[in-house]
């Protein structure tokens, strides 16, 4: 078996019956200390996040799995579901146990798709050699890296496989539509204690953090269903390596290409799968690849509406009738239409034009409808997860502008604006 295919068997190992497809989340927060400077990373005379993630692994009884971003963000894995309503409850679960060690420990959550305060230097890297390998890429590669790395935070969705089409269908969907959920989910007012206008910028962040491993798969030639694994899968033996995996199964550093370290193990006759999913970790482009598809490109939304995004794809993907019908538009795209868009998508005016002649705001609502449409057609009665949210959005706009529009109003400080004001909706 050639390279190429060892990969497509790792990506397509954990297929599923259609009936059988499970829906994960991972949603990431960032947290704040009583007196609003930000949890430290490591271990040090005060809490920290360490300590949090010790508590929250020890105390969750299977209801997924914690880990850190790199600037210390607190990330949850939830376990998989197909209902999501069931999916809802496990995020309950997860928040009480949260807001538990919180109120015990006097910490506040961000619910923000980018840090409001600091800037990246203010924060400390986590201990890890992955992440500091990580962040000399970033001084390297793109503007912004490190800004992803420690101030970001964001809702990350991940489907089941149910067939080779089904994967590249999904995928091919989510990566033209990266644009209406960057908008309809833009939940970032600030940045570096200022408000940031209608500049989409946790998009822009990921836009500027690395061209070779980051933004929509169309920039980097992949731009149709068809062939689409092979063509990823060829993508990803282009790109730089940030770290690989030695005989041990740990962390080293690498100077080589992602194909070129797969490759040179495979000749030896010792390429694992556990090396195989380590290569197709450090690819971020707002689709991606494991044994799973995952859809990457939604702020962390609002208290109260962290299910919006999971529910929004899970309209658009899971129902074949619906993908066919999203499909059926949006191949007649152009190249040039599509780029454009993307690049629309760093900004949150809904005038700007579309695909088709159709402005922006036009596409969100045609989206978000066929979103609804697919969970009704689900028949799981999921659809109010979604569909509060996209009322109030289509009302009043996205989430990080009615949050800027308020604090204009508020007259106060950034600090006591944030720790002060509940939630909009």
């Amino acid at each position: 078996m050639n390279i190429n295919d060892r990969i497509k068997s790792v990506i397509l190992s954990k297929m599923v019956k259609p009936k059988n497809r499970k829906i994960g989340m991972e949603e990431e927060c960032i947290i704040y200390t009583a007196d609003h400077r930000r949890l430290p990373v490591n271990p040090c005379k005060e809490f920290s996040a360490y300590e949090l993630l010790i508590f929250m692994n020890k105390n969750s009884h299977n209801n997924g799995s914690y880990t850190l971003e790199p600037g210390g963000q607190l990330e949850w894995s939830s376990p998989p579901y197909n209902n999501l309503n069931d999916l809802d409850v496990a995020f309950k679960k997860h928040r009480t146990l949260l807001e538990l060690i919180v109120s015990e420990q006097g910490l506040r959550i961000i619910h923000m798709g980018v840090e409001p305060n600091y800037v990246p230097d203010d924060i400390d890297l986590i201990d890890q050699l992955k992440y500091q390998l990580m962040n000399k890429n970033m001084e390297k590669r793109g503007n912004l890296g490190k800004w992803m790395m420690r101030n970001t935070a964001s809702i990350q969705v991940n489907y089941d496989i149910t067939s080779e089409k089904d994967l590249e269908e999904m995928v091919f969907v989510a990566d033209c539509l990266h644009p209406v959920c960057a908008y309809l989910f833009a939940n970032s007012p600030f940045q570096d204690k200022k408000p940031i206008g209608e500049k989409n910028i946790r998009n822009t962040i990921w836009d500027n953090t690395d061209g070779s491993r980051c933004r929509n798969l169309i920039d980097h030639g992949i731009n149709s269903p068809q062939g689409l694994i092979d063509k990823y899968i060829e993508y990803t033996m282009t790109v730089p390596g940030i770290f690989q995996l030695n005989q041990n199964g740990d962390i080293e550093n690498t100077n080589q290409t992602l194909g070129e370290r797969l490759n040179e193990i495979n000749k030896l006759g010792q390429l694992k799968a556990d090396d195989i999913q380590a290569a197709l970790h450090q690819i971020f482009t707002n689709v991606r690849l494991k044994n799973l598809v995952e859809v990457r490109g939604a702020d962390r939304p609002p208290e109260g509406h962290e299910m919006a995004p999971v529910a929004f794809w899970t309209g658009l993907l899971t129902d074949k009738s619906i993908r066919d019908e999203i499909i059926s538009i949006i191949k007649k795209w152009s190249l040039s239409d599509r780029k454009k868009w993307n690049k629309a998508a760093l900004n949150m005016d809904l005038s700007q034009q579309g695909p088709d002649g159709k402005s922006y705001g036009e596409w969100n609502k045609w989206a978000g409808d066929m979103a609804l449409k697919g969970l009704e057609l689900r028949q799981r009665n999921e659809s109010h997860l979604f569909k509060r949210f996209f009322n109030i959005v289509l009302e009043k706009g996205p989430f990080g502008l009615q949050t800027q529009h308020a604090f204009k109003l508020s007259n106060k400080i950034l600090n006591d604006f944030i720790f002060e004001t509940e939630t909009l909706a």
